[in-house]
Order: C-alpha cells, then sequence, then structure tokens
C-alpha cells in the first residue's frame, strides 16, 4: 500500500462515509443537506450531482472559516450542518472530511466510491450547462487508465 491510500485508510478510521444508493435517498427527503464537491473546477465543469457546492480541495481549510479571500459563507457558518464531501472515487473526500472534523465541523461525511459510484449506479449528475450527462459517456472518462508516464518504474513500489 502506497502513502496515499495509507493517509486515506488512516482517515477512514475517524471518518463516516455514506454509499451513493443511500445519498440519493437521503438528497430526497433531508433538508439543510450540503453536497460539497472538492473536484478541480475541470472535474465539476464536466459532471457533478446537481446542487453542489464546488470547493476545489486546494482551498478548502480556507472557505471553511471567516476572514479570508477564500471563505465561503455558506460552509463558514455549517458547522453543525449535515455535509457530505464528494470527489471522484471517494480518496480526497475521506481525507477532507477528517480535515474539516479537526476543524470542528460536527456532521460530515464522504461519499463512499465518489462520483464514480455515483455514475455506476446510474444516479443522474448534470455538467455546468446544467445538462444531463449520458452514463456511458461519464463512465469512460471516470474509468480513463492512468497513463504509462504516471505509472511508477519497475522495482521503485
Amino acid at each position: 500500500m502506497d502513502q496515499y491510500q495509507q493517509l486515506v485508510e488512516s482517515a477512514l478510521k475517524t471518518v463516516d462515509e455514506i454509499f451513493p444508493w443511500d445519498l440519493e435517498e437521503e438528497i430526497k427527503v433531508a433538508s439543510g443537506l450540503i453536497l460539497l464537491d472538492i473536484r478541480e473546477a475541470h472535474e465539476f465543469e464536466m459532471m457533478h450531482i446537481r446542487n453542489s457546492l464546488h470547493i476545489p480541495r486546494g482551498v478548502l481549510e480556507g472557505a471553511c472559516v471567516w476572514n479570508y479571500d477564500d471563505t465561503v459563507p455558506e460552509l463558514a457558518k455549517a458547522r453543525d450542518q449535515n455535509i457530505v464531501i464528494i470527489c471522484r472515487s471517494g480518496n480526497r473526500s475521506a481525507l477532507a472530511a477528517q480535515t474539516m472534523k479537526q476543524m470542528g465541523f460536527k456532521n460530515v461525511r464522504s461519499l463512499k466510491m465518489g462520483i464514480k459510484g455515483w455514475n455506476d449506479n446510474d444516479i443522474e449528475m448534470i455538467n455546468d450547462k446544467q445538462d444531463i450527462i449520458d452514463i456511458d459517456e461519464a463512465d469512460k472518462w471516470l474509468n480513463k487508465a492512468v497513463s504509462k508516464e504516471k505509472l511508477s518504474p519497475e522495482g521503485l513500489i
């Protein structure tokens, strides 16, 4: 297991997760639920869960508190609110949920399997133009292979 996966495994010991199908049901009945998508802008623009709040992982901490240029008031005042954090596969969201818990957020969960799991369960997503995303097209992008130049050379793992 690499260092990244070790960090995620450690975070998951302190972070609750929610499955995509359970979140789909919760969205229908929960008022005040914040869907916090922490992926990069191009990922969010391509596809996201309807009514998600987009705050990239790189500015999350500043967005969570007052008095910063990155402050997002909706999030900074939501310490007791029900928040589900979303990323591509559930790894970044687990780390972000751990960070937010350390910052005093009380009801933060990570979407298990992320947007990939959401799409695998054929649950609707939209793009930045509010168009519904074709599930098969989303699947191609979400499951693309890691490029060769990003793979570890033999014997270095």
